[in-house]
């Protein structure tokens, strides 16, 4: 079975690194050299080339509200790592289905087909009034769906007419070149019913929260049987913090995390999770720019050794 590798790029986990625009006036000891042209980005983009050097799949760009914005990330970085696919998390409330699928193709134009989309869960109510989003907890479901289903609709659809709750189109649709590009990979993760249900109707992949390989293989079955029901077949990932060092011992003193041990011990609990049908993984650790070295350098080879051996030889 292929698996694929993400590397996971949290703005809101990132340290606080000073740019031009943050400096203070004075600074006393030492003097900070750069540019004005440095910022921020430079360090995501240091991330992302750290990710396709030492051979991960793609870059899993988080969402996080108060920091930036997670496919103005994935832009960003996507000239600097022409080989990665780039998986921008946004929730559902960015605005208009119809101009989100246009910025979605129009980037699959500039990078080669090489965007992926991930719906991150809701916040809870007071957060989303924060950003002006007033729907009710018990119609967010619903509001994904149409979302999802009217994004996809003009996309593949000329003239495309809907008329929901939220979403509203009337003989839209893409002409071309924007209808000749392939639709982002879509990525949905939650728990409950609800949103497993989303996921068999609309999900190409569903990424769990890391837990017991028992626990993910009931879980995998029973979406699978959802999806099978919905006259359709999804792929099935996890996303789970990692912490690996050349020995267990080195890794306990080291810290915590979903999955934590000696570099051959992670690449084994990943590769324990591949064997019941996990193909996705997106993996995170702090700090992301060395840690990406790292887990691409020692896990990466041993997991694909032992998960995905025609890959690894070739």
């Amino acid at each position: 079975m292929t698996t694929q590798t993400y590397w996971q790029l949290d703005p809101a986990a990132e340290p606080s690194r000073s740019e031009a625009g943050e400096r203070p006036r004075w600074q006393p000891v030492i003097r900070d050299v750069r540019t004005a042209a440095l910022n921020r980005y430079d360090h995501y983009a240091q991330i992302a080339r750290a990710a396709a050097i030492t051979g991960f799949d793609g870059l899993f760009v988080r969402h996080s509200e108060p920091h930036d914005d997670s496919q103005i990330i994935a832009a960003a970085v996507a000239r600097a790592t022409p080989r990665l696919l780039l998986v921008p998390e946004f929730p559902a409330s960015v605005g208009s289905a119809v101009y989100a699928a246009k910025q979605a193709v129009s980037f699959q134009r500039l990078a080669h087909g090489r965007l992926g989309w991930a719906i991150a869960p809701d916040a809870g109510s007071e957060d989303r009034t924060r950003i002006g989003d007033h729907v009710a907890d018990e119609d967010l479901v619903a509001r994904t769906e149409e979302f999802l289903t009217v994004a996809r609709g003009v996309h593949g659809t000329r003239p495309f007419t809907f008329k929901g709750q939220y979403f509203e189109v009337a003989g839209g649709g893409f002409e071309e070149p924007l209808n000749r590009v392939a639709f982002p990979k879509v990525f949905l993760r939650d728990e409950g019913e609800e949103a497993w249900g989303l996921s068999a109707r609309h999900a190409d992949v569903h990424l769990f929260e890391a837990a017991p390989v028992d626990v993910l293989r009931h879980a995998i079955e029973a979406l699978d049987r959802q999806a099978l029901a919905a006259g359709r077949s999804i792929e099935f990932g996890v996303v789970a913090s990692v912490l690996a060092r050349e020995s267990d011992e080195e890794a306990r003193e080291a810290g915590t995390a979903d999955i934590a041990g000696s570099y051959e011990g992670v690449a084994a609990q990943l590769a324990a999770l591949s064997a019941i049908g996990i193909q996705h993984f997106t993996l995170s650790a702090s700090p992301s720019l060395e840690e990406a070295y790292r887990i691409g350098q020692f896990v990466l080879p041993r997991f694909r050794a032992a998960a995905d051996p025609a890959r690894a030889a070739a």
